[in-house]
């Protein structure tokens, strides 16, 4: 684009009434607001280094806001965020940083891209971190394999913070993305192997477990007791000293999530989410039983952990202090179990070839997603893969076991590689209310079809999405077809909607999708790259 200025200086000897103008910046107010209408957001910039007369114009407070509502009517900034700051905010300097912001996020290109040294998984039971491991599924196509689903990263995000255990000593750290600013989080590390980093709703969950087992499982294997611990996260009000020094992170409650305990092992595995006031697990376990049954062990709990409480079961093998049903220390309490008998009910039973990708969690509901291909393989793929690729959600409420809602999508490509049919608007996924706006589309992991989306960020209020896609077939059959990290940017004109998206450079994904999961909103991206470091791009 031409950044040349305009030629817009009027000679002198034109009138407008009794006064003589010579520059823009003379015009009345009304037509130089007019005028400046015009402008990109980069040649407002621009005009601030013509001269002081025009520095003093295009920083004026009533205009910049003016170019913030023209230019950015849907950024943090204009939607409010800029009271966070200050309560007058500087809308000349708040529209220069948007405005550079969103010509790197529109271009695609990154500002500046930071790495984090954070703690790996070493393939140790008995490390400073062990995932829970993925089903044993992926896909083949013509001799050619690649991941279906990847294992959970050693990291969280949410909101601008950042949530990583160091690399060295292991201890837990929330780095403020917006301030730079890194504080602890109160969690002992020592003796305790962390399996699962969760951060939503202002709320930190660290799943973990002990690193000496408690019991014998059998000869070979050792139960160790998990356990979840909550922080409540919340930044100071903008009127406090220490507002752009620290969080305010406090230790909310402690609860077992199993009430024997899970074996560190490639078997056993859990699913979980939460919100701020409730917690659910999908557990799934091979069958142990000497009497020969076959069919793995199932159940699906949700816990309420809206009180806080200092009671740490972890302290108390035992259990003779565990406070009492409705004292003020109860803190988290079980209020409901879905036992394999009701998942079976629910349609929701996954067996020995389970499909379950994730679980999702509202005020109210549960949402399953499943996820099948016809290309998978593996211990747990299915006997009977549907014709293409298939993803479902399942919703029901959480205090009974009914009504059950169910939606799913097929991508039935053609020939002509046709993309999902219900894939259309991007309205469909820039949806502010989370996670039921994600549910309400299962068709978006295949949205552009055959390219399966592998992670995506949603910013709703900014009608920004920040998509990774992946085509397997096209990459098997040629090396240069790359997957690709795309920006998406919706906007309203005309009462119409308008999608634009730009793509990233190839290796941009090779930066960020190392775990493939991206994390963040319109201010940055946050990764991980190839070699265990959390990359962040920002804009």
């Amino acid at each position: 684009m031409d950044r040349t200025l305009p030629n817009w200086s009027i000679p002198p000897a034109t009138e407008y009434g009794n006064n003589n103008v010579g520059d823009l910046t003379e015009l009345p107010n009304d037509l130089f607001v007019l005028i400046s209408s015009y402008l990109s957001p980069q040649d407002c910039i621009l005009c601030r280094r013509v001269n002081r007369r025009w520095l003093t114009a295009f920083t004026n407070v009533d205009i910049s806001r003016n170019f913030m509502r023209w230019h950015f009517p849907r950024s943090r900034e204009a939607r409010g965020a800029a009271d966070e700051l200050t309560n007058n905010p500087d809308w000349a300097c708040v529209f220069a940083r948007v405005a550079r912001r969103y010509y790197y996020l529109r271009s695609a290109k990154p500002r500046l891209v930071e790495k984090v040294n954070i703690v790996q998984e070493t393939g140790s039971f008995k490390g400073l971190f062990c995932g829970v491991a993925p089903w044993n599924r992926w896909l083949r196509w013509n001799e050619n394999t690649a991941v279906f689903q990847h294992r959970d990263p050693t990291w969280c995000s949410d909101n601008g913070l950042l949530v990583y255990q160091e690399a060295i000593s292991g201890s837990c750290v929330a780095y403020d993305l917006e301030t730079r600013h890194r504080f602890p989080v109160p969690f002992d590390v020592s003796d305790k192997t962390v399996r699962r980093l969760r951060l939503a709703c202002e709320v930190l969950v660290i799943e973990w477990c002990e690193r000496e087992p408690y019991h014998q499982l059998n000869d070979q294997e050792g139960v160790h007791r998990h356990f979840a611990t909550a922080f409540d996260l919340q930044r100071p009000t903008p009127s406090s000293p220490e507002f752009h020094v620290t969080w305010d992170i406090k230790h909310r409650s402690e609860w077992k999530i199993h009430f024997l305990g899970l074996p560190l092992n490639n078997h056993d595995r859990f699913f979980s989410v939460h919100t701020s006031t409730h917690y659910a697990l999908y557990l799934w376990q091979p069958n142990r039983s000497p009497w020969g049954e076959e069919d793995p062990l199932e159940q699906l709990t949700v816990w309420n952990i809206s009180k806080p409480s200092s009671y740490r079961p972890s302290l108390d093998p035992s259990g003779v202090g565990k406070p009492e049903s409705g004292s003020s220390e109860e803190g988290p309490y079980v209020i409901n179990r879905f036992t394999w008998r009701d998942l079976e009910y629910l349609g929701l039973r996954q067996r020995h070839t389970p499909s379950l990708r994730e679980i999702l969690l509202d005020d109210t509901n549960i949402y399953v997603h499943e996820e099948e291909h016809r290309w998978l393989v593996g211990q747990h793929s299915s006997l009977s893969p549907p014709r293409h690729h298939l993803v479902r959600c399942t919703g029901f409420p959480f205090f009974g076991s009914g009504p059950r809602w169910v939606d799913e999508c097929c991508a039935d490509g053609n020939i002509h590689m046709s993309f999902c049919p219900r894939a259309g608007s991007l309205s469909r996924v820039l949806r502010v209310d989370w996670p039921t706006g994600l549910a309400s589309a299962p068709c978006w992991r295949h949205e552009e079809f055959p390219y399966l989306t592998v992670s995506d960020i949603i910013d709703g209020g900014a009608g920004v999405r920040v998509v990774a896609r992946q085509c397997f077939m096209m990459e098997a059959l040629s090396s240069f077809v790359l997957p690709k990290i795309s920006v998406q940017e919706q906007s309203e004109d005309d009462g119409e909607e308008e999608l634009s998206e730009v793509r990233f450079t190839d290796e941009m994904w090779w930066e960020l999708l190392g775990k493939g999961k991206i994390a963040g909103d319109e201010r940055w991206v946050i990764g991980e790259d190839g070699g265990g470091k959390v990359t962040i791009v920002r804009f």
